[in-house]
């Protein structure tokens, strides 16, 4: 009896194991189904974000391959933000844009010319690449192109042809010696000249300022109204203090031939030779009057 009742009881044992096992792994069965929709579910929602293309780009690593590079500037950007500051007023004798007769002989020189005094600059008016050492040959290039196609040039067509030498003419048959002329008749004693009439009161009065503000205006506004090339601005007391205790004289003579100082250039006659002397020294004198 007592060994029935111990059979029983392992029966018992091994069903409930049985049972417990069978829905063990039923439960690790089902957690693991729902991982893997849970992980699909991930891959889908992550392919839905992704980007539809990427551009892959020479020199360039997958990283930052969605970087696009800086548009090319064209030859008007160039000349706007390097050349316009001189070739639109003509300071420094700069040629100006639109002026065919300023820009025809140096076209005549050739493109490598004007490439060169481009890229390495001119005297001490004009800086190299427009004072912008970044910008490119091929920029520099497009600005020139641009300043003569604006001035009426084709920078495609050829330059002008160098001029032939002249053929030294023959030299002329000498002239036979010309007979002595009659021995010229004394001349009248002259009457004793009237002394000069004394100066008027007005011609010692000083410079005519009206004057100097209408050549200022014309021929030193772009300079002196702005600061460029180091000119002190009109009106600027704490500029023109060190050059107004030189003197009119000095300063006017520095305005007549030019002057190249620490702070910067000033061509002669601020880039117009034309103008008399009297009035470079009127518009000196204007200039002071309103910077004192």
């Amino acid at each position: 009896m007592s060994s029935q009742i111990d059979d029983k009881g392992f029966i018992r044992k091994v069903a409930f194991l049985a049972i417990i096992s069978a829905f063990t792994v039923s439960i690790t069965g089902c957690s693991s189904d729902e991982a893997e929709d849970n992980e699909m579910a991930r891959k889908a929602i992550e392919e839905r974000l992704a980007p539809v293309a990427t551009v892959a780009v020479a020199g360039k690593s997958a990283d930052d391959a969605s970087a696009a590079p800086a548009a090319a500037k064209s030859g008007a950007d160039i000349v706007a933000s390097a050349c316009a500051a001189c070739h639109t007023t003509g300071v420094a004798n700069a040629p100006k844009i639109g002026d065919n007769a300023a820009w025809q002989p140096r076209f005549d020189t050739g493109m490598d010319a004007l490439m060169n005094s481009a890229l390495n600059g001119k005297g001490a008016a004009m800086p190299a690449r427009g004072g912008n050492p970044a910008l490119t040959d091929d920029e520099i290039k497009a600005a020139v192109v641009h300043m003569l196609t604006e001035s009426g040039i084709d920078a495609d067509a050829p330059a002008a042809p160098a001029a032939a030498p002249e053929v030294p003419a023959e030299p002329a048959m000498l002239a036979a010696p010309a007979m002595p002329a009659a021995a010229p008749a004394m001349p009248a004693p002259a009457a004793p000249a009237m002394p000069a009439p004394a100066p008027e009161a007005s011609a010692t009065a000083g410079p005519d300022l009206a004057k100097g503000e209408a050549v200022y205006k014309s021929s030193c506004l772009a300079c002196h109204g702005m600061g460029i090339a180091g000119a002190p601005k009109l009106g600027d007391a704490n500029a023109w203090s060190a050059r107004i205790p030189q003197g009119l004289d000095v300063l006017t003579q520095h305005a007549i031939t030019g002057f190249a100082g620490s702070t910067g250039f000033m061509p002669a006659k601020g880039g117009n030779t034309s103008i008399p002397d009297a009035d470079i020294a009127a518009a000196v004198a204007y200039m002071v009057s309103q910077s004192q």
